[in-house]
């Protein structure tokens, strides 16, 4: 252990190499010779504290971010060895030192916060609360992250953070989460009433300002700005506030918030409008409920319509197609679609134009795999793709609408597809064997009538090679993959999404798969 605080004294000084620290801060994270617990405290005491700093007080907050990131993934590789002993007897008191000595800025800051929410005992949860009211994550994903582990074991006492944490609605990062942990306390029926019950008048007001915030976006998107990360930033917490208020609304059930409710529900987004539909039937409102049971038929709000109408006892109500497998596997894509991360808005159509019933990558039995097309319409332009649900749900960035049936499940299950002998290895790092076999898959293509070959990914299948390369047939220009047995091409001049090296190597390995896996008579 001296070796190894020596090596941190003289790596993560002032004038630090963050690459050298953080290599070497690795190093002794995966020697598995620390618990976690002695790393923590270690790394504390080379911070120091605002009043007597240590060695790492006024260095790069790079450095310490990437020290942060290494030091909470042993902890959590660790928690499954000796969860209790090596979490449970971390002191917060090193965190609550640590954290304040961070820049705000400091990446993954909010990580500290999630360890005192793990450890879970009276202080850390005390600590937490004070951390997060004095200097609150900028952002609420990382606020929801840092709560998390509340939501995910019950060996603590509720009013070790309630009320107290109900300070933290006045920080817009907090709210969301923070109203969220009461929702799920509630729903849990670990509390009763809900911890923000005496608050109702001033959640119906927050309520109103982002419905306002929301409703103004959607007359005018540059409302929040032209650049796109802040603005699905900025609309994520506004959206996840809206979703979070109208749950805590419904469950404590107060007449007053109807007006408010009602407000919302005239908002175009479905996840949005659902939330407000729910929490307006849960309130009684006649309106709600038929709003409710009208979002079923859409396929962006369909999933959450259907559990809110059972929750109420309206599921009779619901229509039955509204339940069938096709159903949701048309509301599953749209949800995924839907997404920030993804197109973030509903597509304009959706349909399932196929579903097999066949042995997938991963899976030990058969199941319900389901193609499903959708389409986005902007007026002078239209995008539109094929994507899975089932197994997964997935929709790939280059164009497969036009592959075959058989091809689409296929490239979807190569690139389902782990496996730690299942792998590529592009042209820019081969070695000389790879060079070598590559050249073998050059001189076929050649034989075949290729012209202009280059190399791009050299695939490895388990026991099998095949190589992918760039070339042009008949003077169109196309990807290819072959094992000089099987040959697979295709186009991709002129095409606004095709297929890359790496989409044609898991189109091959999924041929495989599923042909191994799935004879004929074995597919229904």
């Amino acid at each position: 252990m001296q070796n190894d605080t020596d090596t941190l004294t003289s790596l993560l000084g002032p004038s630090a190499d963050p690459v050298a620290a953080g290599w070497r801060l690795r190093e002794i994270a995966e020697g598995g010779q620390h618990d976690g617990a002695d790393l923590i405290a270690e790394l504390c005491n080379q911070i120091g504290s605002p009043s007597s700093p240590g060695p790492l007080h006024n260095s790069d907050p790079a450095i310490l971010g990437g020290l942060l990131h290494l030091i909470h993934t042993l902890m959590l590789r660790r928690a499954g060895e000796t969860l209790g002993k090596s979490l449970h007897e971390l002191n917060p008191q090193w965190i609550e030192r640590l954290y304040p000595a961070l820049p705000p800025l400091t990446p993954n800051r909010h990580l500290l916060l999630q360890l005192l929410a793990m450890i879970r005992s009276r202080e850390s949860l005390s600590i937490l609360m004070d951390l997060m009211i004095q200097s609150p994550p900028s952002k609420w994903l990382d606020a929801a992250f840092a709560l998390s582990p509340l939501m995910q074991h019950a060996d603590w006492q509720i009013n070790w953070v309630f009320p107290k944490v109900m300070q933290c609605l006045q920080h817009p990062s907090l709210a969301a989460p923070v109203l969220d942990l009461g929702n799920y306390l509630v729903r849990a029926r670990k509390v009763q009433p809900h911890p923000a019950a005496e608050q109702v008048a001033m959640l119906n007001h927050l309520l109103g300002e982002v419905s306002g915030r929301l409703g103004h976006f959607e007359a005018n998107p540059r409302a929040f700005g032209d650049d796109v990360e802040t603005v699905q930033a900025t609309l994520g917490e506004a959206v996840a506030l809206a979703v979070s208020l109208c749950d805590a609304l419904g469950l404590i059930g107060d007449a007053s918030s109807i007006g408010k409710l009602n407000q919302t529900i005239e908002l175009k987004h479905r996840r949005v409008q659902c939330e407000a539909a729910g929490a307006l039937a849960m309130l009684g409102d006649d309106m709600g409920k038929k709003r409710l049971l009208e979002l079923t038929a859409d396929p962006a709000a369909r999933l959450r319509a259907i559990q809110y109408a059972d929750e109420l006892g309206l599921g009779e109500s619901v229509e039955p197609e509204m339940r069938l497998e096709a159903a949701t596997a048309e509301a599953e894509m749209s949800l995924w679609l839907t997404q920030p991360q993804q197109m973030g808005v509903p597509p304009t159509g959706v349909e399932v134009i196929e579903t097999r019933r066949m042995m997938w990558p991963s899976f030990t039995e058969r199941m319900d795999v389901h193609l499903v097309r959708f389409e986005y319409n902007f007026g002078d332009k239209q995008y539109s793709n094929v994507g899975i649900t089932g197994p997964v749900v997935f929709a790939m960035s280059a164009d497969v609408a036009d592959l075959p049936v058989d091809d689409i499940y296929a490239i979807y299950a190569g690139w389902h597809a782990e496996h730690e002998e299942i792998f590529a290895v592009p042209a820019s790092q081969f070695n000389e064997a790879q060079h070598r076999a590559m050249g073998l898959y050059v001189k076929h293509l050649d034989q075949l009538g290729y012209e202009e070959i280059k190399p791009e990914l050299l695939g490895f299948f388990l026991d099998e090679q095949a190589g992918v390369l760039s070339a042009k047939r008949d003077g169109t220009e196309c990807v290819v993959v072959t094992d000089a047995l099987e040959t697979i091409d295709q186009p991709i001049a002129g095409r606004v999404r095709p297929l890359r090296p790496g989409d044609l190597f898991n189109l091959y390995k999924g041929r495989k798969m599923l042909r191994t896996f799935n004879p004929p008579s074995n597919i229904e």
